[in-house]
């Protein structure tokens, strides 16, 4: 069972993972939390003269509330992972509002209570997502209870849960089904990850009660099919039911029902085959309504059939943070070396991919079509789910790197970044450039000499030297094992494997990406159409692979068409392409358009 290294134990060193990170970190230490905290303070019938802020935070819109449950989380995480005492102030700043603003019974928003009564009277209508709101509000006071060990937060917590609970006794079985019955394209009753948040509250308070509220977001509706081996993925829409996953798999931990196991297993056979190149999924639902989120983004089609998901509206930024979630928990399961590569392919092309070099901020959706554009969020007008979960995303960017179970530490991401495993003395510093470069030094500060079992995945090493010594790579199950005593100032030298190859798009055999190693490249240059380059003959169309020191692969047609190149991470402002015909015979690329960002196709108030 392998486990990530803590958000404390992690550093990063490198130019990219660390600067985006320390941008959003920034973006957090620079807000006005009197404009965070107005429409809390407002809804409670507090006083507040700050400035509203707008989008999906908006005093008029039905998910404000949302974006201070992850900015929350995101203090919390980045003063537990750097010390830093100044998120921690304002993370308790942030608790001290909510108690201010929370009601005697429980109840803590920033939206009116009665949006509560309307999902119970309608289910489906005349709302957006109030128990979506409620969950990140709930989780933001939990993390910050779990990483600062905040007691008034976790007492918020559990109030606000309880209250739930209150309203939920009072419900019979079908209103409750209908409620929390997410199977509607466009749904404004999504739930987010209430059941897991309530499954940690249980852990932490050992409360029955909360244990049986959790179990009721357990829909049946999902995972019983699923547990039978039955995909019914379909016209779901994606972000309303990875997190039903998530808390599946927390019911398992808990209470080891085989079945909820076997649910999980099962999705995840499932969702390969609505998965980009980049690790991540959802785009347009089969039964779409036109005008609508679900003809162009944030559902599943059928599986294998990704040809028309190009929409300019796939690959929805929540959806990958939320995936990655569910793949860490399988490696716990089991180590097989496929949930590494899937999560070291969403940390370069999805999670960092998500942010902004220049700000930090998220996009809402990564269009991997051709001639796409990238859109970011903006500081103050915006607030998309997608900026929330990417900020707390950046919070968190240390993880999925270093692994350890038992004497072993697992490297699984080429990533400039210092390990310090305190339990055990050691500190591994890792050193590299990649994939500018394919070497990577590890050197080791040991207070005395230890035992370790340093694991690297297979396929992405060519070759170790172990202080200037070459060295027997031995393999296990798709693993390079090296066992030894470490002592203080050892070093060893990695050869990184990275070769180039082309990923076809599911359903469209023709239409591929380009990855060079675990990276995603993605085309910068005029577009005219290539002819006759296959994952046969690529290395040998190769006519450049690096320049000024940075990636930029450059392939050259039969024709001397030359196409360029550059990791889709390093894409900015530049029009781009990622899935392109390389055999030069298909239909005209379609025009690239952005999709709509979710508020006016859900229709919600």
């Amino acid at each position: 069972m392998f486990i990530s290294f803590q958000l404390d134990e992690v550093r990063l060193t490198d130019d990219v993972f660390a600067s985006r990170r320390e941008r959003a970190k920034t973006y957090l230490r620079e807000f006005d939390l009197e404009r965070l905290m107005h429409t809390f303070k407002i809804n409670a019938g507090m006083a507040s003269a700050a400035e509203p802020l707008g989008g999906w935070e908006a005093p008029d819109c039905g998910l404000r509330g949302h974006f201070v449950g992850h900015f929350l989380s995101a203090c919390a995480k980045f003063a537990y992972g750097d010390g830093d005492e100044t998120m921690k102030t304002m993370a308790g700043e942030i608790v001290g509002v909510m108690q201010a603003c929370a009601q005697p019974s429980g109840y803590l928003s920033a939206f009116e209570e009665d949006k509560l009564d309307v999902l119970e009277l309608e289910e489906n209508r005349s709302v957006w997502a109030p128990y979506y709101t409620l969950h990140k509000i709930m989780q933001g006071l939990i993390d910050c209870y779990k990483y600062l060990r905040h007691a008034q937060a976790l007492e918020l917590a559990v109030n606000l849960a309880h209250y739930i609970r209150g309203r939920f006794e009072r419900l019979s079985h079908w209103k409750i089904d209908g409620i929390l019955r997410c199977t509607k394209v466009n749904p404004v009753n999504e739930f987010g990850g209430l059941g897991d948040s309530l499954y940690t509250l249980y852990e932490l308070t050992g409360d029955a009660k909360l244990l049986g509220l959790a179990r009721i977001f357990d829909r049946d509706y999902l995972l019983g099919p699923l547990a039978e081996g039955r995909d019914v993925l379909e016209d779901l829409h994606a972000n309303a039911h990875l997190p039903m996953i998530i808390a599946a798999m927390h019911r398992y931990k808990i209470g080891e029902e085989d079945s909820y196991k076997k649910s999980a297993l099962r999705f995840y056979d499932f969702l390969k085959g609505r998965t980009f190149a980049n690790g991540n999924n959802s785009s347009k639902a089969t039964a779409f309504i036109r005008g609508g989120v679900s003809e162009k983004a944030e559902h599943w089609g059928g599986y294998g059939q990704l040809a028309d998901a190009l929409t300019g509206g796939e690959s929805e930024s929540c959806c990958a943070h939320n995936t990655e979630k569910i793949v860490e928990r399988l490696l716990e399961w089991s180590p097989e070396t496929g949930y590494l590569d899937h999560l070291e392919s969403l940390k370069y092309n999805a999670v960092l991919n998500s942010a902004s070099a220049k700000t930090g901020l998220s996009q809402y959706h990564q269009p991997l079509g051709t001639n796409a554009m990238k859109k970011f969020s903006e500081p103050y007008d915006s607030f998309w789910c997608c900026t929330g979960s990417g900020i707390e995303a950046m919070s968190e960017l240390q993880k999925n790197i270093w692994f350890r179970n038992g004497n072993a530490i697992l490297l699984n991401a080429f990533v400039s970044s210092t390990a310090a495993w305190k339990d055990r003395g050691i500190v591994i510093h890792q050193r590299t450039s990649y994939p500018d470069s394919l070497t990577s030094a590890l050197h080791f500060e040991a207070d005395e000499p230890v035992e370790l079992r340093m694991m690297f995945k297979e396929k992405a090493v060519k070759n170790i030297r172990y202080n200037d010594e070459g060295i027997h790579l031995r393999k296990e199950e798709g693993y390079i094992v090296v066992e030894r005593l470490f002592r203080n100032g050892d070093r060893m030298d990695i050869e990184i494997e990275a070769p180039l190859r082309l990923i076809p798009l599911p359903g469209s055999e023709a239409t591929a990406a380009l990855l060079y190693g675990s990276v995603l490249l993605a085309r910068v240059d005029d577009d005219m159409p290539l002819t006759g380059i296959s994952d046969r003959n690529l290395e040998e169309k190769l006519a450049g692979r690096i320049k000024d020191g940075k990636l930029e692969v450059i392939v050259e047609d039969d024709r001397g068409t030359r196409a360029r190149f550059i990791p889709l991470f390093r894409v900015e402002e530049e029009s781009y392409s990622v899935y392109i015909d390389w055999s030069g015979l298909g239909a005209p690329e379609r025009g690239f358009s952005f999709a709509a960002v979710g508020r006016a196709a859900y229709g919600g108030s």
